[in-house]
């Protein structure tokens, strides 16, 4: 458990470390590289969170798609002067938000997991012991 929580932490700041480098270093000089990125990395999550079956998996693709609203957040702060310094404020407590929810969403799948012996959301068809 402790590695998944490692390496989701790990993805989430190496992709908005990517989207923030990208912007310092001059990258695109154009918002719609951005968003299109955004774009893709958030259907990639969403597809990932509508076909899984493992719910572990399905909390990794919501923090991708979190990942690619933190992206979209920090393009807009760059581009848009009045969000300069907005964007990375609301990019920091989507974070803080995000660990949050994995942090609650694993110790429910951890529970359920106790009960039922199974990791895939197919079999969590009743609440009951």
């Amino acid at each position: 458990m402790i590695r998944i929580l490692l390496g989701t932490a790990l993805a989430s700041a190496f992709i908005v470390g990517l989207g923030l480098i990208a912007l310092a270093a001059g990258g695109s000089r154009s918002l719609n590289a951005y968003l299109t990125l955004s774009g893709i990395l958030f259907a990639i999550g969403m597809f990932g969170f509508l076909a899984r079956r493992n719910a572990i998996s399905m909390l990794m693709a919501i923090e991708l798609m979190l990942n690619a609203v933190n992206l979209t957040i920090v393009a807009f702060g760059a581009f848009v002067p009045g969000l300069a310094v907005s964007g990375s404020v609301i990019a920091l407590m989507v974070t803080a938000v995000a660990a949050a929810e994995a942090t609650v969403g694993l110790a429910i799948i951890i529970a359920i997991y106790r009960n039922k012996k199974t990791p895939l959301v197919d079999e969590y068809d009743a609440m009951s012991r």
